[in-house]
């Protein structure tokens, strides 16, 4: 068995055995959300920020695992305690992570944000009250509108893109404490 985690990785190893025991228990399972993030702006860490591609491509699979917003905030302490300042790719690079995290939150699929709208795919079996959209849309006729049955259209009123993607953090907190109420 040794060899079958060597060849997955060990997080992979456990999600596989979990998903295993439950279906052999007749438990209905709930694939784990991965939302798509597309944000018009470059988010990665510069080899000029940091040379090593081993330390990069450590810091990108501490990323990817990141479930909350202080991981978030811990790893950027980290990273500028021992680099310097991050750069504006990096800043961008946390914000798409943050984004990621509160998409998993609010049930979010895909995330396209573009210039001054928001677009939010929901995945409805990563939602514990659906309605709660509907809701939000008709306390903001204005801002809030559905294109397609799982996409809501958000107007968003900034013009930066750092002004954009705060905005977009914003919306996804208010969606998971409405559609998701004490979602982790």
């Amino acid at each position: 068995q040794s060899g079958h985690i060597a060849a997955v990785g060990y997080d992979m190893f456990l999600k596989l055995m979990e998903t295993s025991v439950a279906e052999l228990k007749g438990e209905p399972t709930l694939e784990a959300l991965d939302p798509e993030i597309n944000i018009p702006l470059s988010a990665f860490l510069p080899e000029t920020y940091m040379p090593d591609i081993d330390q990069r491509l450590t810091a990108y699979r501490r990323l990817a695992r990141l479930t909350d917003p202080k991981g978030i905030a811990e790893f950027k302490a980290e990273m500028t305690d021992r680099f310097g300042e991050l750069p504006q790719e990096g800043a961008n690079l946390l914000m798409k992570i943050m984004l990621r995290v509160l998409a998993v939150k609010a049930g979010v699929k895909r995330l396209d944000l573009g210039e001054r709208q928001l677009v939010l795919y929901f995945s409805p079996e990563h939602q514990q009250n659906p309605m709660a959209l509907i809701d939000l849309a008709t306390r903001q006729p204005e801002r809030i509108s559905f294109t397609t049955g799982d996409a809501m259209k958000v107007v968003l009123s900034a013009a930066s893109p750092t002004a954009l993607l705060a905005q977009a953090k914003n919306i996804l907190k208010e969606i998971a404490q409405n559609v998701n109420p004490g979602a982790p």
